[in-house]
This record gives C-alpha cells, structure tokens and sequence, in this order.
C-alpha cells in the first residue's frame, strides 16, 4: 500500500510534489517544536520539584549557590531569587519594618514582570504548531482540487469519460488532503498539550507568587 501511494506520487504533477513537500516541511517543524517543548516543560517541572521539596523540608532554596544559579532551577525558583534581591535591596539600604503598601506593589510588580518573561519564553514557537494545524488541511485541500481540476482537463482533452484513464491524478490529488491531515492532527494535539502546561503553568506561578508576597510583607524569606 505504502509503496503504490510512493509510486503515485512520483508521477503526480509539479504542484502536488511541492504541495506535499510543504506540508512535510511544516509537519517537521511542528515535530521539532513539540520535542524541544516536551523536554523543556519535563526539565521545569523537574527543577521546579526540586526547589518546592527543598523550600518545604528546610524552608531554604537548594544549594549555597542558588542566588547565582537561579535561572537554571525554574520559574519558581526565579521568583523567589527576585524576591530575596528585592529585600537584600532593603536590607541595604537600613530598612527592617515590615513592607508598605508602595513596597508591595513594587515587589508584586518585579515578581509579575518576571512571571510574564517566563511565560513568553514558554511560548516562543508554539504558534508554529497553531499554523500547522489550521495551514495544513488547507494546503492538502488545495492540491486535492488542483488534481481533480487538471483530472477532468485530462479527460476533456483525451475526449473520454472515463476515470481510468485519469485515476492516477485523481489518487495523487487525494495524497494531498492525506498528508494534511497526518501533519495538522498530531500539531493540534501537541498545541493543545503544550498550551495546557502553560496554563497549568501560569496557574502555579500565580499561587506562588501570591504566598511569596504575603511571606515578603514580614520583610524576611526565612
């Protein structure tokens, strides 16, 4: 079956050959983009454990170099760096009552801002997988019509009625809307699966971030 399809396509025409090796170009894009995405988020919720077991058991980030470190151990991990450099900051300058109201939002601010810078980065190529899906279909839908088109002017100019004669073409045609399809349902269900986790994500930092606050206010992370 696999080699007849083969063999369809190497006597399509022109157009469905760069069809179909667009449709391939974009369904290995979305490949690559859905791995690199499955390690990055297995990588941050891994250091991301780390660092919420450690903070739970000792109530201390993980290692005497984590103020250096910080942007290899997660999202949480960096909130909370920010949050101690925000109070060293105080400490510095003498202050040790509690934060005021301005000092929160400041603090809330810079945490928030470091949130977002996550969360962007979390994004960044996802749209890749977005476009597969919805691009893809399309294009198999476009060099489907384009052969039935070329088909049925294949058998005006032979002067038959007869699909016989043009039921390659009309197989090669078909080929396209296959090969759509194959590359946008495993994009859509990588862009559904990596957005979820952003969410999930999101979600996390949030919680955290609102508990990192009321923690701060006491103007100590110990």
């Amino acid at each position: 079956m696999i080699g007849q399809v083969l063999d369809i396509v190497a006597r399509a025409d022109i157009v469905t050959k760069l069809i179909l090796i667009i449709i391939a170009v974009l369904s290995v894009g979305s490949w690559a983009v859905a791995i690199a995405k499955i390690r990055e988020f297995r990588a941050i919720l891994g250091s991301s454990k780390k660092f919420m077991d450690a903070l739970r058991t000792t109530g201390k980030p993980p290692g005497n170099d984590f103020w250096s470190r910080n942007s290899e151990v997660g999202p949480l991990a960096r909130m909370y760096a920010e949050a101690g450099r925000f109070l060293q900051r105080r400490q510095d300058r003498g202050i040790t009552e509690p934060l005021s109201p301005q000092e929160v939002g400041s603090l809330t601010s810079a945490l928030e801002r470091e949130a977002g810078e996550d969360l962007a980065q979390r994004e960044r190529n996802i749209g890749l997988l977005a476009t597969v899906t919805s691009v893809a279909p399309l294009l198999g839908l476009l060099g489907t019509v384009w052969g039935i088109l070329t088909s049925f002017i294949g058998m005006k100019e032979l002067g038959v009625a007869d699909l016989s004669a043009v039921g390659g073409g009309i197989a090669a045609a078909l080929t396209t809307t296959v090969a759509g399809l194959l590359a946008a349902i495993p994009a859509n269900i990588f862009h559904n699966f990596v957005v979820g986790r952003i969410n999930s994500l999101a979600g996390d930092m949030d919680r955290f971030l609102s508990e990192l606050v009321d923690v701060c206010r006491r103007g100590s992370l110990e």
